[in-house]
């Protein structure tokens, strides 16, 4: 009928480790069913199941998709194979695949021609069951969601770890309050009142019986005082309604229930607790509420500084360049950042291993990699190498390798490290080895100092003007004994600021030659900094201009220098004069133009730009001509490769103080902003509609109330009306076309200036932008509620819903959007209570209800 089903080398030790969870054969939890309803609308299939395998079936914990199904036999469970292995087991096409072709679940209901199944590992390594997605079209997942497959499965294993643990504090805190119930009511008293653990009985209704000292100081009373209030008052209004209903469910069924939930402390702050709720008969057999919980609110803060943490150093990796990875000895499991997978030119569905990190690495330096990895195991001493590398997709680059080695009892356990691209700075120090060269024979004297001024190196020409031997030790004298006075203190008011904000000073100073002579010279200072960016050292580069040829040798010399820096970095770089002629253009700048440096260079900035870009870049050019360096991005829409340019405006001032004109750098920063937009695209968007999610409908709301429209400001609420009918009578796929069809007749009711968001569900929102009187808003709440109105045909079906909306206008500045928010709400729910199909409107204090057709 189908393939064996392959049973796990260690089975009962599996076994053993599921029935420890205390799951199977439960009622339905939130927190399972959200991951499978996710799984399926990632992956875009209808059914998703969370399934547990025991002996003899496989056991559906949550389910969506195949209503009425708990179980199917585990001989023909295609979970049954995903276990045996780590990775998602996938099966594009059962009917095509010998293994399954044949299978019931196949050949008839549920119809399964796409499977993908994920398996839930335990920490001890055992594979207790899946969290598999399914169709009835054959497909393929895409890499993202096969990566989005694989972490919700981590996610409901932890959450199958998580519950295990809080049902042995329940049953242990049970169990001692039985023993202790059984020995005498006053020693099971004194037992619950000393817990660490908010202990409480109540009523159905909620009453609250009896609460032990550590409920009652939780809320900064005495227990007396409690006993009586309702304990519905004490949770956070937000999560009421779930708690709620889940006491119902513990009343109902009479099993034992786990959750987390908000509370209000004594002081008005938000406390999360984690409770173990059950069913308990009291004297008369009526049905009470016991309750044990638990203060996790600082685990709840760790978890938040953890995730924040964890976004923070993948985004500081990511802008820095450096990737992490790390290599577990005893599974062989290395784990690689995504910056070090971006390194490696491969994708997310790469899986590393040892054998294979070395391989990228050049055949010549493959040994000492390996060499370095085997001394750090043997003593401990980590390494840090800098090593040719090639790529997955061939490209030849140089990388820093950088790592450690953990030790546990004296043993190896653990490999830790980082990754660096050094491709530019060894491109770099080739091109300052041949840069030596020219130094140590050039005419101009050329100094370099460390931050301080101590002289580091003199060339052979600077030693000469000042008098010093070729061999003369220079590391005890500071560059300010070569400088007059004059020059010493445009060093400090000017120069030393400008290199430091711009890494180059460019002008005329005066030094000491070697009989206290005052030298003119022509004086271009350049600063270096480290690894994090900061100034480690100077570089000076002088030329003698006593003399009108010498004067014009120094221009032609600079001008070579200035081009030899300029071509070795990748911005583009331009000098301009204050008459606004181009004196100096790099490669760089010759390709964004278009246009050969001779075609260029004595032309007016109006001439090479054009009148409208000239125009745009006026302010800039007269505030670095007044002497400010100005710093600036600007857009080109219409640009094939660089759209978006950083740029830099440093002024050139002469050695009375005067600004000779200015160096323009710029640095395409398309794809850093592309990147942007696209993350933007990913937390900003509703997967299925394209519109603005919830998180973009209030970043929205937020820019607005910012640019100062706060006044012109009205918001749509809407909800449709008679959604869910479609959903239980014809399924979520046809729900989610009309959603679809919805939104696109939203995105043409409305201006490009105002934005449409799905807030969720069947949950829709418009800000309309400029709007001066609510009669507008209006008018379009009611061109909405005709869209929603007008049937949408899904394939054969023809169907029709409603909707009401919520409208509401302009912002009170001391509440400031939320307030808009909440007042649109509230109008919906006026309109939803008047008979739904219409609109209930307000502006700030006021409200009222209003058939659609009535204010049209």
């Amino acid at each position: 009928m189908s393939a064996p089903v392959p049973i796990p080398a260690s089975e009962q030790d599996r076994l053993d480790q599921l029935r420890a969870l205390f799951i199977l054969d439960s009622a339905p939890e939130p927190v399972f069913d959200s991951i499978a309803r996710l799984a399926s609308e990632i992956c875009g299939v209808p059914i998703a199941l969370m399934s547990l395998i025991d002996e003899e079936r496989q056991w559906f914990k949550a389910n969506v998709g195949l209503p009425g199904v708990n179980e199917t036999p585990r001989d023909i469970a295609f979970c049954a194979h995903a276990i045996s292995g780590d990775e998602i087991f996938e099966v594009a096409d059962a009917t095509r695949d010998p293994r399954f072709a044949a299978n019931p679940l196949v050949t008839g209901t549920p119809d399964i021609r796409f499977y993908a199944g994920a398996p839930l590992v335990l920490p001890g390594g055992q594979r207790v069951g899946t969290l598999c997605v399914i169709d009835r079209q054959p497909r393929h997942l895409e890499a993202a969601q096969l990566a989005m497959l694989r972490a919700l499965a981590r996610i409901a294993t932890d959450a199958l770890v998580m519950r295990r643990d809080l049902v042995f504090k329940a049953l242990a805190v049970r169990t001692a309050y039985e023993q202790a119930l059984s020995q005498s009511e006053l020693r099971y008293r004194a037992l619950v009142d000393d817990q660490a653990e908010l202990v409480s009985l109540a009523r159905a209704d909620g009453e609250l019986v009896y609460v032990n000292r550590a409920y009652a100081r939780h809320f900064g009373r005495e227990p007396d005082e409690m006993v009586g209030h309702n304990l519905f008052d004490f949770v956070d209004p937000a999560d009421r309604a779930a708690v709620n209903a889940l006491v119902t469910d513990v009343l109902r069924s009479g099993g034992s229930r786990s959750s987390e939930n908000r509370m209000v402390a004594a002081d008005g702050t938000e406390r999360w607790v984690a409770w173990t709720n059950m069913l308990q008969r009291g004297a008369s057999g009526q049905a009470m509420l016991h309750s044990v919980g638990r203060d996790v609110s600082e685990r709840k803060r760790d978890e938040r500084a953890l995730r924040a943490s964890q976004t923070f150093l993948a985004r500081t990796g990511r802008v820095a360049g450096v990737g992490g990875w790390e290599l577990h000895l005893a599974s062989g499991a290395l784990t690689w950042s995504d910056e070090t997978r971006r390194i490696h030119d491969v994708g997310p569905d790469y899986v590393p291993t040892l054998e294979g990190a070395i391989a990228f690495y050049a055949p010549q330096a493959r040994a000492g990699i390996e060499a370095a990895v085997q001394i750090g195991m043997r003593s401990g001493e980590g390494w840090d190498l800098e090593l040719p590398f090639i790529t997955a997709t061939g490209r030849h680059i140089w990388v820093r390798a950088v790592g450690e080695v953990e030790f546990e009892g004296g043993a190896p356990v653990r490999l830790v490290g980082a990754f660096q691209d050094i491709t530019e700075r060894k491109r770099l120090e080739q091109a300052l080895r041949e840069l030596g060269a020219v130094l140590e024979n050039t005419i101009d004297y050329v100094v370099q100092t460390d931050w301080h001024g101590q002289i580091t190196y003199m060339n052979p020409a600077a030693r000469r003007v000042a008098g010093l031997t070729p061999t003369e030790s220079v590391t005890h004298r500071n560059f300010a004994e070569f400088n007059t006075a004059a020059t010493n203190r445009h060093f400090a008011e000017v120069i030393v600021p400008a290199v430091k904000a711009n890494d180059v000073w460019l002008g005329n100073t005066t030094v000491y030659a070697a009989d206290r002579r005052e030298l003119p010279v022509s004086h271009l200072v350049i600063a270096h900094r480290d690894e994090l960016g900061r100034v480690e050292r100077f570089s000076a580069v002088m030329r003698d201009i006593s003399s009108e040829l010498e004067a014009q040798q120094l221009l032609e010399r600079q001008t070579a220098t200035l081009r030899s820096v300029t071509e070795a970095i990748p911005a583009m770089v331009a000098v301009v004069g204050a008459d606004e002629r181009y004196r100096f253009v790099n490669s760089s700048f010759e390709r964004w133009i278009g246009a050969s440096r001779d075609r260029i260079i004595g032309r007016t900035l109006l001439e090479v730009l054009g009148r409208t870009e000239y125009e745009r870049s006026r302010p800039w050019v007269a505030r670095v001509l007044a002497g400010e360096t100005v710093n600036f991005e600007k857009d080109y829409a219409g640009r094939g490769v660089a759209r978006h340019l950083a740029m830099s405006h440093v002024p050139l001032w002469l050695a009375n103080g005067g600004v000779d004109g200015f160096v323009g750098m710029a640095q395409d920063i398309t794809q850093h902003r592309q990147e942007e937009v696209r993350l933007l695209q990913l937390t900003q968007r509703d997967a299925l509609t394209g519109l603005l999610n919830r998180a973009g409908f209030e970043e929205h709301l937020k820019r607005s109330v910012h640019d100062g429209g706060i006044a012109s400001l009205a918001l749509l609420y809407i909800d449709l009306d008679h959604f869910k009918r479609i959903n239980d009578e014809y399924g979520h796929p046809m729900g989610d076309q009309v959603l679809q069809q919805f939104a696109q007749r939203l995105g043409r009711l409305v201006r490009p200036t105002d934005a449409v968001s799905r807030l969720g569900g069947d949950e829709f929102a418009i800000v309309l932008a400029g709007i001066h009187e609510i009669g507008n808003a209006r008018a379009v709440a009611d061109k909405v509620i005709v869209a929603a109105h007008t049937p949408f045909d899904v394939g054969a079906l023809r169907l029709t819903i409603g909707a009401s909306i919520g409208v509401a206008f302009g912002i009170d500045p001391t509440k400031g959007w939320r307030e808009l928010v909440e007042r649109a709400d509230a109008r919906l729910y006026e309109a939803k209570a008047a008979g739904r199909g219409r609109f209930a409107s307000s502006r700030p204090g006021v409200g009222g209800a209003h058939r659609a057709q009535e204010d049209a």
